[in-house]
């Protein structure tokens, strides 16, 4: 039976992969608890295993090799000891500040945790630093619980870390943030690798009040809806453009305020140029549109028409200029000809040509 501080110091905010490695450590009690076997049994990495046992450690769950608890209590409630928490050193949780005392009582030296990685140039926050946090300031604390409840499921190191970046790091409120995840699961896109993506853009863009999030999701949600149908007119089976299509449709509903018929039209143009499908290429069509004046579907089409007659004009003019020029160098009356029929008569009338066959010398 798990011991009741489990609850009362740590269940509040522990996340799967907290309660995960507790229940390891505890289900294998009579064994040494090795890092390695830890992570194999949770099917964490060996970072994130240790991430959690340090969460633990630091509200007495589980000790150190060497550390004794400041006052015993029940053997109920009672800490596992450093015996039982580790077997090789290589393997273990690295004792926290004091490890001087600890390496001159002759305690081998331990060695550190995995280097963490960094997220867009921001280090990514240990769990003592997000529980720090969330000890300091309520409102983190509740900021999480309010994801948990927007998403509707409990998150662990992996997901706290980037969701504390997206208001340390990146500065954006956490109602911000909270509009950014019911957006996410609104769309089936709740992983939070995609809400710290969005987060990282908002906050380049200075989307950083709950107004312009509300009419930053407008404009998304219009950028969706022309997609929709554009797709659906174009035969496409992709149920959501990707990110960078995203951008591209995101800049033409808000910056143009075209729609899905002035696209359909950039569509036509680009496939009349080329053979594959290029958003690139659209834009460059679009932008032109754009910067001629030209705003709605009936103003590109009458210039596309107008266009097409000025070419056929011109086609027409040259054809014609082309044709005279040709008429001018040929030549006239008999110095046109490469025979002369008068010649010609005369040599008939003569009647045909006698050989006389030439005598033989004696």
């Amino acid at each position: 039976m798990l011991p009741t501080e489990a609850a009362d110091k740590g269940l509040k905010l522990a996340g799967a992969a907290q309660l995960k490695v507790l229940i390891a450590v505890y289900r294998n009690m009579s064994a040494p608890a090795e890092l390695d076997r830890i992570a194999a049994l949770t099917g964490l990495s060996e970072g994130d295993a240790l991430d959690a046992l340090n969460y633990w450690i630091e509200r007495g769950l589980i000790l150190r090799q060497g550390e004794t608890p400041a006052a015993q209590p029940s053997a109920q409630h009672a800490p596992l000891t450093g015996t039982e928490t580790r077997k090789e050193e290589k393997n273990t949780v690295p004792p926290a500040e004091g490890s001087d005392e600890r390496k001159s009582a002759g305690e081998p030296e331990p060695v550190a945790a995995p280097e963490k990685k960094h997220i867009n140039k921001a280090i990514k926050p240990t769990t003592q630093q997000i529980n720090r946090r969330c000890a300091e300031d309520p409102e983190i604390r509740e900021y999480f619980l309010q994801i948990q409840k927007t998403l509707g499921r409990t998150i662990g190191y992996d997901s706290q870390a980037p969701l504390l970046l997206c208001v340390d790091y990146l500065g954006l409120p956490p109602p911000v943030v909270l509009m950014i995840c019911e957006y996410a699961k609104m769309n089936g896109k709740n992983g939070f690798s995609y809400i710290y993506s969005v987060a990282e853009d908002w906050a380049h863009d200075g989307i950083d009040t709950v107004e312009a999030a509300n009419a930053r999701i407008a404009a998304l949600e219009t950028a969706a809806s022309i997609w929709k149908t554009f797709a659906a007119r174009i035969g496409s089976a992709n149920p959501a453009p990707s990110k960078k299509q995203s951008e591209y449709l995101f800049k033409w509903s808000t910056d143009f305020g075209y729609g899905a018929d002035e696209l359909l039209l950039a569509y036509d143009e680009m496939a009349d140029h080329t053979s594959s499908f290029s958003f690139a290429y659209m834009d460059k069509v679009l932008s032109n549109w754009y910067a001629e004046g030209l705003r709605t579907a009936s103003q590109i089409s009458q210039s596309r028409a107008e266009k097409a007659d000025r070419r056929k004009s011109e086609a027409a003019a040259a054809a014609q200029t082309s044709s005279a020029a040709g008429k001018k160098d040929k030549p006239a009356g008999r110095a046109a000809v490469s025979y002369d029929i008068a010649a010609a008569e005369n040599t008939a009338a003569q009647g045909a040509p006698v050989y006389e066959r030439k005598k033989k010398k004696k």
